[in-house]
């Protein structure tokens, strides 16, 4: 029984560390624009969303 449980473990362990190598090195490639005019142009190149994040103190 301890043996059946350990190998369930050790599988949804393995899998969940597989699931998140990719997320990873996906992380690594984004390249931020800081200006919107320059971020528009290089969407419409490469047909890719654009994410617009501001925020106001006040």
């Amino acid at each position: 029984m301890f043996n059946s449980v350990f190998r369930r473990i050790s599988l949804g362990v393995l899998l969940l560390m597989i699931g998140t190598i990719p997320a990873l090195l996906a992380s690594a490639e984004i390249s931020w624009e800081k200006s919107l005019e320059n971020g528009i142009k290089e969407a419409e190149k490469t047909g890719k969303p654009i994410m617009l994040d501001f925020y106001t103190d006040t």
